[in-house]
């Protein structure tokens, strides 16, 4: 895993947006009238659709341009390897707008008119819990990367999960600064969905590790100033602060206790990795203190997968995914890649498109098994499937092995911004996350 990165961007150049509207994938959710997404013996067969339902305007206009160079690297292998059930694949970009007032009639028109819709992409924190719920009606499946505790033990049988929840970051957070060898630490959070998310497990882990925790702050994001907080803060002389916070309210917060003080080491989660909160935040307190004081914990496959580089290169030759190389390493599109493999998987494995009869094949191609021929790619995948072998997909993300309730984690490491590059410094041991979590 040395050198490779796992950032999370957040933030949308004009231009990919602009690429993709200009590639004809707008956000229609219409699949074409010869469209047939049965995939039935003696029916033509003609595109199937996989959903990116995402944000593509609004404040977390990354989201879709994100999911984006997930799905469209993998259509791309699926196709060149004959389809799905010999089906064309193709992504199909649904602005949610992050928001539950646009993002359900949305989902509702998506479902409505999408004749040849096998899967969904999406379903942030933003709107998972508004619009999972119509997708499991409408039993079409939908693999999100909200990090959301609700979903943590779910009966909805059509979600899927392949990234570590948010309670999850929060423990690794706290193991973090444990490891690190801090005593004293504060936290620092929005006030946010996405950083409440890690809020409460990250606090609870510290206590629980016996570390003293002083101050404990919860920041109105966006505000104009946080003076009282960075006072209170600076007069507790914390080692560390262990923090998630949007660029604004960061780069607020830290320029103002730069002023008054010196910035403590930061403990932070992929939010700081975004190139938009890099940005920010180096322009506040200078990208040289910021490089140096900051831990950044993040969920990442022990090694670089065969499943990754073949990721990589589908990326590359992907015409509808502009500035490649900001999505190389970015965890959230690494996840929706592995997402439309293994939903094609599934369907050759099932040798159906139908989205209810193809859900239950899911993990029938990710779970180890002692007779499972391992497989990297789709086309790895679909050979051995058609030669009667049962298989395991082991993808970018490295195994995916889905839970009862279709959850399914990775591991955490601590990375530092050395050379130009996000670098591993030291991974998480299962035990040390444990030992934090309450």
């Amino acid at each position: 895993m040395q050198g490779r990165t796992r950032l999370r961007p957040f933030a949308l150049a004009a231009s990919i947006l602009a690429a993709l509207i200009a590639a004809g994938c707008g956000s229609s959710a219409s699949g074409g009238g010869s469209s047939n997404a049965s995939g039935k013996e003696g029916e033509s067969k003609g595109t199937v659709e996989v959903a990116i339902f995402h944000a593509f305007s609004g404040p977390n206009a990354a989201y879709g341009p994100e999911a984006g160079a997930g799905c469209y690297p993998a259509a791309r292998e699926i196709d060149a390897a004959g389809g799905v059930v010999g089906h064309k694949l193709v992504c199909t970009p649904v602005d949610s707008k992050g928001d539950p007032a646009d993002a359900v009639p949305a989902a509702n028109r998506l479902i409505a008119s999408a004749n040849a819709l096998v899967g969904v992409l999406g379903g942030g924190s933003d709107t998972a819990t508004s619009v999972v719920p119509l997708f499991q009606q409408a039993q079409i499946p939908v693999f999100s990367t909200t990090g959301q505790a609700s979903f943590d033990h779910t009966s909805d049988s059509y979600f899927w999960r392949i990234l570590s929840p948010d309670a999850a970051q929060g423990s690794a957070m706290a193991a973090a600064a444990k490891k690190l060898g801090f005593s004293h630490v504060a936290t620092v959070f929005g006030n946010d969905t996405a950083a409440q998310g890690s809020a409460p497990t990250a606090i609870s882990g510290i206590k629980k590790l016996g570390l003293s925790l002083s101050p404990e702050q919860t920041l109105a994001v966006g505000q104009s100033s946080y003076r009282s907080e960075v006072q209170q803060l600076s007069s507790a002389k914390p080692e560390a602060i262990v923090s998630e916070a949007d660029p604004q309210t960061s780069a607020t917060y830290f320029s103002e206790l730069s002023q008054i003080g010196e910035v403590p080491k930061l403990i932070t989660d992929p939010v700081s990795q975004e190139p938009t909160w890099r940005k920010a935040v180096s322009g506040a307190i200078g990208a040289s203190l910021l490089n140096k004081q900051d831990y950044a914990v993040v969920a990442y496959a022990p090694e670089t997968t065969p499943a990754y580089e073949k990721y990589i290169a589908e990326l590359h030759a992907s015409k509808q995914v502009t500035e490649q190389s900001e999505w190389e390493a970015d965890l959230y599109s690494v996840a929706d890649y592995d997402s439309t493999i293994i939903m094609g998987l599934a369907m050759e494995a099932a040798k159906s498109t139908t989205p209810s009869v193809y859900n239950g094949y899911i993990t029938k191609v990710t779970a180890p098994s002692s007779g499972a021929a391992v497989v990297h790619t789709y086309a790895e995948g679909k050979e051995a499937l058609e030669a009667g072998k049962q298989i395991q997909y082991v993808g970018a993300v490295g195994p995916v092995s889905f839970d009862q309730w279709h959850n399914a984690g990775n591991e955490f490491a601590i990375e530092r911004y050395e050379g130009g590059k996000w670098q591993v410094s030291t991974a998480l041991t299962a035990a040390e996350i444990k030992a934090a979590e309450g």
